[in-house]
């Protein structure tokens, strides 16, 4: 059986975690695949993971004085499947083949180097999947136009502050303020439409946290209640930021019109 170092490994492994968690990945896919890189050298592994940090401890079943424990921080969400995907991937490649820990690494930092899609490209994309979304909720042609500017707008916005290193919550507030009432402005100043209302709701669905809460869901149907419930309320907290943009929208709105 291939061999690795135990110090080199355990700080690999951490580092495969933490990215795994960042790009998206639900926790027992995490576990498992960190228990399978650690089989395949040898070791077992055990893995607590936290909304704050990743506790490891891998150890040699031949050899109780072998054993490693080792602690580190997440770091904040950058969603990204492919990367979960070719993590798993790896995981696999690893346990079938006899690729070498330094070969593993190799090919980790190939996965997570790679570039990732164009921010025009994201933003085009959001814009029109956002105005399909106001079609699918009843927006006549005119409502899918007036979310389509203003998703370009809010979204670029939300890049925007992406990049100044904003705090996740105030950004989407401002966000969520940004796409609501530039779809009321248009709405009643530039393009005339039946289903205004229906422009105004749905251009704020591309700030909704889907991958967290869909994976605080299977945390806790895994059993991973701490992590899953931690997901949930980060989840939800953002949820509510969205209702304040939008609640803050619908207000001045009203007061215009008294």
């Amino acid at each position: 059986m291939k061999t690795a170092d135990i110090q080199e490994l355990s700080n690999f492994l951490l580092d495969y975690a933490v990215m795994l968690m960042r790009s998206g990945a639900n926790t027992e896919r995490t576990v498992r695949n960190v228990i399978r890189i650690s089989n395949s050298f040898g070791y077992d592994a055990a893995i607590a993971i936290f909304q704050r940090n990743i506790t490891m401890t891998i150890n040699n079943p031949n050899d109780s004085s072998k054993r490693r424990t080792s602690v580190k921080q997440q770091l904040p969400p950058h969603l990204s499947l492919s990367i979960v995907n070719d993590l798993s991937a790896l995981s696999w490649e690893c346990f079938d083949t006899d690729l070498s820990l330094d070969e593993v690494k190799k090919k980790y930092n190939e996965i997570v180097s790679k570039a990732h899609s164009s921010s025009f490209v994201v933003l085009i994309f959001a814009s029109f999947a956002i105005a399909a979304f106001c079609e699918l909720f009843g927006g006549d042609y005119a409502s899918m136009l007036i979310v389509f500017l203003s998703t370009l707008v809010a979204f670029s916005l939300r890049l925007l502050l992406i990049n100044l290193k904003f705090d996740v919550r105030a950004m989407i507030i401002a966000v969520s303020f940004t796409a609501s009432f530039i779809s009321f402005l248009i709405g009643t100043f530039l393009i005339s439409t039946n289903t205004l209302n229906v422009a105004v709701s749905t251009s704020v669905l591309f700030l909704i946290p889907g991958v967290h809460i869909i994976n605080s869901v299977t945390d806790i149907l895994d059993g991973h209640l701490m992590t899953g419930i931690a997901r949930a309320v980060s989840a939800m907290i953002l949820v509510i930021c969205i209702a304040i943009g939008l609640y803050a929208t619908l207000s001045i709105t009203r007061w215009m019109f008294l």
